[in-house]
């Protein structure tokens, strides 16, 4: 479940990085580059956890 939920944050997230880069190539000196990249950054960093697997278990000693 938590997997999925970093799914939608990255989807949602590269869609408005998407977006804000879009109003910075009509307009760049109203609109800064700081806002894509920051939504880009947050995109792949929910990507990396998606694929990363998550959190890693520990071994059970015996």
């Amino acid at each position: 479940m938590v997997k999925f939920i970093a799914f939608l944050i990255a989807a949602v997230a590269a869609w408005l990085a998407f977006g804000a880069a879009s109003l910075h190539e009509k307009n760049p000196g109203h609109y800064g580059l700081i806002l894509p990249v920051v939504l880009g950054a947050v995109a792949v960093i929910s990507l990396l956890y998606v694929f990363s697997g998550g959190k890693a278990k520990a071994k059970s000693r015996r």
